[in-house]
């Protein structure tokens, strides 16, 4: 499942990134690991772009790099 399509108020774990290094490495450095928890806390109105918390800080994404993210839900 890719973290661009879950539903607000979800919480997911991140289990792969799916990129190339540029991007990878982009994302890597946000702090979007293997292993970690995140959860979606907004939503723009037209979908785009979304707000992720993530161990106390919340980073907005495009919708198009949230898809680069392959997660499982949690809850």
């Amino acid at each position: 499942m890719k973290l661009g399509k879950i539903a607000h108020g979800k919480t997911v774990e991140i289990m792969e990134i799916l990129s190339d290094c540029g991007r990878a490495g982009r994302l890597a450095a946000l702090g979007f690991l293997p292993g970690r928890q995140v959860r979606i806390c907004r939503i723009a109105p037209l979908g785009d772009p979304i707000s992720i918390m993530m161990e106390g800080q919340e980073i907005s994404l495009r919708r198009a790099e949230a898809d680069l993210i392959e997660v499982k839900e949690i809850s």
